[in-house]
């Protein structure tokens, strides 16, 4: 049987529990240092929103403070990409998770340069690829468009960060590492293209509130339940939320699954977005990350939320 979705009051008080809680948490985690930009970010800023299938909105905190959308835009990609010409990406690709690190290039290697998942960076610099477009600016014109239609925004409401994308791109020699693997293997053509395009997406603009109302297509079958617009198939929202579940939170994806239990994906920028499927999308800021590379203080209220609105697909 289907759980209702919390009214209003139901979710107020229980975000603003999460939002003490993962506040405290806080002043424990550290802000990403292997991207120049990002380690110039504030660690005590912290937010959550909340966007649920029958229209109710909530946030508290930063929720409204711009971030860019880094790992979580993965999703999004995906997203556009199996939408826009099916499962080709996958003809090169995995759905396992990797169990090594995001950005491991060994598997890559012994694998012939098809990567374990598409939320892995090796795999999602083969989504970024696909995105339809000739070049860079072409893609990321394509994956503005998406996010505007999944949100009703305009698609300026998501600008790239050029000072990160710059900092991603000067500094990123590992990401260049695992296109060329994938180019040796001929799995990609074109690495500058893939790369650029790949740097671009992690340096979109977002804020928590529009994260949660991006996402609502994935919490209704692929259909914007406030809009009814059909943004992607069930079957492509199915296997969007499937791989979240198994491969969405790095090396926490198990704990997450017993703290929280619901399909999320995480970010170094500290954003974590989670779906709860037919009841709502949460979407935390706090870009104080904790030991295995997630946002320590969106982690720890999304487990408050989950407890006290009775969230997690496996109650």
């Amino acid at each position: 049987m289907t759980r209702p979705v919390p009214d209003r009051a139901a979710i107020e008080a229980a975000l603003d529990e999460a939002y003490q809680a993962g506040l405290a948490k806080c002043a424990h985690g550290h802000v990403a240092t292997y991207i120049p930009e990002l380690a110039r970010v504030d660690p005590s800023l912290f937010g959550i929103a909340v966007h649920t299938v029958d229209g109710v909105t909530a946030s508290i905190g930063d929720a409204a403070h711009p971030f860019t959308m880094q790992s979580v835009s993965k999703i999004f990609s995906l997203s556009a990409v199996i939408e826009h010409s099916g499962e080709r990406v996958f003809e090169h690709m995995s759905t396992e998770p990797s169990g090594d690190a995001f950005f491991s290039i060994v598997k890559l290697e012994e694998e012939k340069g098809q990567p374990r998942n598409p939320y892995i960076n090796a795999g999602a610099i083969l989504t970024s690829d696909h995105l339809p477009g000739v070049d860079a600016p072409d893609k990321i014109a394509h994956f503005q468009a998406f996010l505007g239609r999944a949100s009703g925004l305009e698609a300026a409401a998501f600008p790239v960060n050029e000072a990160v994308f710059r900092s991603e791109a000067e500094t990123g020699h590992r990401n260049r590492a695992l296109a060329e693997i994938m180019r040796h293997h001929k799995v990609i053509s074109d690495v500058e293209v893939a790369v650029e395009t790949y740097f671009r997406q992690c340096a979109v603009t977002c804020t928590a509130e529009h994260l949660a109302r991006i996402a609502m297509f994935l919490t209704n079958a692929g259909a914007d339940p406030l809009t009814g617009e059909h943004i992607i198939t069930p079957a492509n929202a199915h296997g969007v939320l499937a791989l979240m579940a198994t491969s969405g939170m790095y090396d926490e994806v198990g704990s997450h699954a017993i703290e929280v239990g619901l399909p999320s994906k995480s970010s170094v920028s500290g954003a974590v977005l989670a779906i709860a499927p037919g009841r709502m999308a949460i979407a935390g800021f706090g870009p104080a990350l904790g030991q295995k590379g997630n946002s320590i203080g969106a982690m720890k209220a999304l487990g408050v939320l989950s407890k006290r609105l009775e969230l997690s697909v496996f109650r």
